[in-house]
């Protein structure tokens, strides 16, 4: 699996995005989501955000002198 956006069978956008250490999350849009895997996922787009998740803020204070 590489990052990007998926839809499962029943329609549920997945996000799926690559952390620091190299391992991939998965949030589904669905918040009824058993979490018991095996779903089948169909890509969608290359982008982990799409179609119109806001990209996560970098920390301000991340770069503070």
């Amino acid at each position: 699996m590489t990052p990007g956006t998926y839809r499962t069978r029943s329609g549920t956008l997945v996000h799926c995005t690559s952390r620091a250490d190299g391992t991939l999350r998965l949030e589904h849009e669905d918040l009824s989501y058993s979490g018991k895997g095996g779903e089948e996922l169909v890509k969608l787009s290359d982008d982990p955000y799409w179609p119109d998740n806001p990209r996560p803020a970098a920390d301000p204070f991340l770069f503070a002198d």
